[in-house]
């Protein structure tokens, strides 16, 4: 993906997050989901999955036409391996992910990237794209620089 337009929609994020009056984590999240998901022709899932406290994640606001799982447990999917990791993964074929949990037939690539408040785990970004080997290191820095946003 492109750094300029990852630049672009940071900065649009930005202006939209320093408001007058503070957004709640959720408002951020579902604004970031909308425009990250309508940018990206390829992306075919861009959504939020918000930590309880049954070392679960549940489906928080999202952007697609997949209607995404609702729960997932610590471990399970690329999702619940990046809440038990703590680290961002990207599966450039998900068809090659022993552990990935489908949604979306049409699904080719993934990318999650974990969320913290205070050095504590939150939420999780999850991205899908149709096409194979979508996601870089591009991706990895920009959207990890989205999800500090959401978070502070």
């Amino acid at each position: 993906m492109s750094k300029n337009k990852y630049l672009a929609l940071t900065k649009t994020l930005k202006s939209i997050f320093d408001n007058s009056i503070p957004l709640s984590i959720q408002a951020k999240m579902s604004l970031s989901a909308s425009i990250l998901g309508s940018n990206f022709p390829n992306w075919n899932f861009c959504g939020y999955y918000i930590l309880n406290e049954k070392h679960t994640l549940e489906i928080g606001p999202y952007y697609g036409k997949t209607i995404p799982c609702t729960h997932i447990k610590y471990g399970e999917g690329v999702c619940g391996t990046v809440a038990e990791m703590r680290k961002t993964i990207i599966v450039d074929n998900v068809n090659e992910y022993d552990n990935y949990i489908s949604c979306d037939s049409e699904t080719k690539s993934e990318i999650v990237i974990p969320i913290f408040k205070k050095k504590k785990l939150t939420a999780v970004l999850d991205i899908d794209s149709i096409a194979e080997n979508d996601f870089g290191m591009i991706d990895k820095i920009n959207l990890e620089k989205i999800c500090r946003l959401i978070s502070d």
